[in-house]
């Protein structure tokens, strides 16, 4: 029996390859990985990681702790970041720094991730919630910036968004956890992993904005129900391709090189005011979302294939 790849991020690939003709097998429906082919060339894909990129290259990328130790050493700004061995030695790290990040070493979508961590006993909630996700755990340096991801392809640049932290509109009379599930409810019928998790975390960042799951904010309030800007945990995303600063876009692109992985993810935050960046991530396993995903993987399928002639 043909398996099936239920996931957007697959089909924003496969339904563009359909259109040239490309012809896909299917090896594992729910990780996913599929194959490409067409004439004698066939490529193994998972997301938009595909057989191209060694396996060293990958590790060393989608590690959090090995990506920013690779470019720290190369001179790339990065937040300061260290592993998390002891309370005792993540507390001072805490003092040092103010308001850190914890999150797992080799996560994806916000998994585990806990920002703006200011407290001994927010430092405890964050490490074992992060410790559910992995055993090895972060602690890195909370910078200030908006929160942007630069697309590569074939080392060239072709896409950037920026992520915002998710929001509720209030209607003056549903609870914060009532607009919650029905943004839920509605985002799944597009991306069923657009998703903003009723969690602790976003009951920690609705406690910050001084409210909780009942309050019931007036009509047309804006209410920031998360700290992260992950997709993954309902963060807004806008397609800013044309908008980006050249410095920017150059170096990426020197990461993309740097990294030797040609189809790539990478995350800045930018502080415009104090014209600083940070790389936060890197995402040699890009999965490519519907914001920018039609572009990107017609991109991605002339990089694999060559330019598709219509």
């Amino acid at each position: 029996m043909q398996m099936k790849m239920k996931s957007i991020y697959t089909t924003t690939i496969t339904d563009e390859a359909k259109r040239r003709g490309i012809k896909i097998e299917v090896l594992d429906g729910r990780m996913p990985v599929f194959v490409l082919r067409k004439g004698h060339r066939s490529v193994r894909c998972f997301n938009a990681l595909t057989d191209r990129v060694g396996a060293a290259s990958f590790l060393l990328t989608q590690n959090k702790a090995s990506a920013n130790s690779l470019l720290r050493r190369n001179g790339v700004p990065v937040p300061v970041q260290m592993p998390y061995t002891s309370m005792h030695n993540a507390v001072k790290f805490l003092k040092k720094h103010k308001c850190i990040v914890v999150k797992p070493a080799a996560q994806w979508g916000g998994r585990g991730v806990s920002v703006d961590i200011r407290t001994v006993k927010e430092l405890a909630d964050a490490v074992g919630r992060a410790r559910c996700c992995e055993e090895d755990v972060l602690l890195e340096q909370c910078v200030r910036g908006e929160d942007y991801r630069l697309i590569f392809v074939g080392y060239r640049y072709v896409a950037a968004i920026r992520r915002s932290p998710a929001t509720v509109v209030g209607n003056g009379r549903s609870t914060v956890k009532e607009l919650i599930v029905r943004f839920n409810s509605r985002e799944r019928k597009v991306d069923a992993s657009h998703q903003v998790p009723l969690d602790r975390e976003t009951e920690r960042a609705l406690n910050a904005g001084g409210i909780s799951y009942r309050s019931i904010p007036a009509a047309g309030a804006v209410v920031r129900v998360r700290m992260n800007s992950n997709y993954h945990t309902g963060g807004a995303v806008e397609v800013v391709t044309g908008a980006v600063d050249k410095r920017l876009i150059a170096a990426a692109g020197k990461i993309a090189k740097l990294v030797a992985v040609p189809v790539i993810g990478i995350d800045f935050l930018c502080d415009r005011i104090r014209g600083r960046y940070w790389v936060i991530e890197l995402s040699p396993d890009l999965a490519i979302s519907p914001p920018e995903g039609a572009e990107v993987a017609k991109r991605f399928l002339d990089y694999l294939f060559g330019k598709h002639k219509v």
